[in-house]
Formats: C-alpha cells, sequence, structure tokens
C-alpha cells in the first residue's frame, strides 16, 4: 500500500507534503556554504591570473608591488579606531592598504601615509573600493596634526596583546621573503595579505598595481 492511499496519512501525493521551514533553510544555508567553499578559491585564482597575465609576468619585480605568495588569509584579531572596532570583518568586503610604523612617525612614515591617501584619491570613482589603516603600537605615535591631515584613515589601537597578534600574522605571511621595513600592505576584499609595497616605490607604481586588481576584479 502506498503511503497516499493509507488512511493514516489522508489522501495528499508526496508533492503535497508540507517541508518543515526552518529544514528547508537550513539546507539552502548549507548549499550555499557548499558553493562558497569552491567558489572564493575559483574567485580568487582568477584575479592572479588576469594580474599577471595582462601585466606580462613582470607584476612582483622589483620596479612594482611585490605579490606575498600564496595570499595569506588573516586570522581573527580585534583591535579599535574612533570609528569603532577594527577587526577581521573590517578588511573583508573591500580592499585595504595597511601601514605598520615602528617607533615615532617620522620622515618616511608620513611619507607612506601620504603615499596610501593619494594613491585613493587618484582612483577616483573606484575610491570607495579601497580603505586606509595604520596600526599605532603606542600612545602618541601619530601626531593629532598628522591625523587631522588624513581624514578616512583608520588608525587602530589596542592590547599590547592584540597588536602583537596582527604583527606577528603579517611577518609569518612574509617569513619566506627578504625583510623590508615599513611596507605598506594590500590585504584583498577576502581578508588575505596578498601584497606589499615597498617604501621607495613610486606612489604611480602602487596605484598602476592597484587600479590593475580593481579592474580585473569584481570584488569588494
Amino acid at each position: 500500500m502506498s503511503l497516499s492511499n493509507n488512511p493514516e496519512f489522508g489522501t495528499q501525493s508526496p508533492d503535497e507534503i508540507e517541508i518543515d521551514p526552518a529544514k528547508r533553510r537550513r539546507s539552502r544555508i548549507t548549499l550555499i556554504g557548499i558553493l562558497l567553499v569552491f567558489a572564493i578559491p575559483l574567485g580568487l585564482a582568477s584575479i592572479w591570473l588576469h594580474l599577471v597575465r595582462s601585466s606580462g609576468g613582470e607584476l612582483g619585480d622589483t620596479s612594482r608591488g611585490e605579490l606575498i605568495r600564496p595570499a595569506v588569509p588573516l586570522e581573527a584579531f580585534s583591535l579599535n579606531t574612533a570609528e569603532g572596532a577594527f577587526e577581521l570583518d573590517t578588511v573583508q568586503g573591500i580592499w585595504t592598504l595597511m601601514y605598520l610604523p615602528e617607533g615615532e612617525c617620522a620622515d618616511t612614515c608620513e611619507q607612506n601615509l601620504y603615499h596610501m591617501r593619494q594613491v585613493r584619491l587618484a582612483l577616483n570613482h573606484r575610491m570607495d573600493r579601497v580603505q586606509r589603516a595604520v596600526l599605532m603600537r603606542s600612545e602618541g605615535q601619530l601626531s593629532t596634526r598628522l591625523i587631522e591631515e588624513h581624514p578616512g584613515l583608520l588608525v587602530a589601537s589596542g592590547s599590547a596583546l592584540e597588536l602583537q597578534n596582527l604583527i606577528d600574522q603579517v611577518s609569518q605571511a612574509q617569513a619566506d621573503m627578504p625583510v623590508m621595513n615599513d611596507a605598506i600592505y594590500l590585504i584583498d576584499p577576502f581578508g588575505n595579505l596578498m601584497m606589499r609595497f615597498s617604501p621607495e616605490l613610486s606612489p604611480k607604481s602602487m596605484l598602476k598595481d592597484v587600479k590593475h586588481l580593481l579592474k580585473v576584479s569584481r570584488i569588494g
């Protein structure tokens, strides 16, 4: 006897049996999660492929920014800015230029902050896809005057433990690369540390790399 003819189940056809909405929602979330697991690596691979192909294989040499290979996903961190929390969610969904100065913000530090600002402004209609962040390791490391000169700059600080957590992640990501002091780092919208720029690099070269990434990718 079929279920549809069984008096205990009434005369409903299989198509008429109601599915629990909560179960249906969980199934959809699971399916979306599975798709993202495969889609994100493919999306990143596509970005890398377009980036290297269209640069003629030159991206990453001494005249341009250096790719961190492979890109390293940042792990959870928790810092603060005047605007609110600065954490992993803050650097996801948008491209981030991040600078970690050591000691007092002197000539090189001021130059890097200026270059970050000018590169973003030069992106014109794409500038909203990029944010700037600086990690302040000690109180007063950046003067009030300097912060006021860079509106929109995320000035992040926090406990010694949380600061070191993020600093260590950046150091480990480039452990196999030559030491580069005062580098500016680029984080992609997936939260991956993917490139670094030397302080000696011209802002035009940095702009060229960032522009190229925004052009070949639809993320962020």
